[in-house]
């Protein structure tokens, strides 16, 4: 009942207490003390009339006053609200900024540990090719030491028939010499003293 007996005061016209005060002023100046009206003069109905247009008067007074104060109330829990909702928005902002932030350093972190795992896998096929180059190289070196211990093998085995031959016509001569000991022969083995002088070890 009271919301209701307040909720219809700002209605009153703002004109009421003009008009009482109006009022009151027209009963005090040509009104008389002889006149009744309910048992009350002229006099005594513009005092109940100033009365009323005072309470009025103040009644006006503290329903704009309250207007005011629930209207500034209001602006000031707007203005809070809005700086709440920006304080959250600008929370919100730097949050996804963080995120951002993280997010970019985690790729950060998985571009550099990619690179560094590039790196090693570069690092380790120079390694296995340096080591291949190396193994190459090593079986290089050895076929070529192979091939000069087969040339040098083949070298003495040439050698050692061509010894074997000189030393068999050597002694094919030397009984040809004995059994048959003509000129022929002896300039045969002559030729061939000859030959053992010039290419013989």
């Amino acid at each position: 009942m009271k919301f209701n007996v307040i909720s219809f005061l700002p209605l009153l016209p703002r004109n009421l207490t003009t008009f009482l005060f109006a009022l009151t002023a027209l009963l005090r100046f040509y009104g008389n003390t002889e006149t009744l009206y309910f048992h009350l003069t002229l006099i005594q109905w513009s005092i109940v009339a100033f009365s009323l247009a005072a309470a009025f008067l103040v009644v006006n007074i503290s329903l704009e006053w309250n207007a005011g104060n629930r209207s500034r109330n209001r602006e000031l829990e707007a203005r809070q609200r809005e700086d709440e909702a920006r304080e959250r928005e600008i929370r919100r902002d730097n949050l996804a900024d963080e995120e951002r932030n993280k997010a970019r350093q985690r790729e950060d972190e998985a571009r550099q540990r990619e690179d560094e795992a590039r790196e090693r896998e570069v690092r380790r096929d120079n390694l296995a090719d340096e080591e291949r180059n190396k193994a190459r190289q090593r079986e290089d070196e050895a076929r070529e030491r192979e091939i000069r211990r087969d040339n040098l093998a083949d070298e003495e085995r040439n050698r050692a028939s061509i010894r074997a031959r000189i030393q068999t016509r050597w002694i094919i001569l030397q009984i040809q010499h004995q059994f048959r000991g003509t000129d022929e022969t002896t300039a045969v083995v002559t030729d061939f003293l000859s030959y053992l002088t010039e290419y013989g070890e």
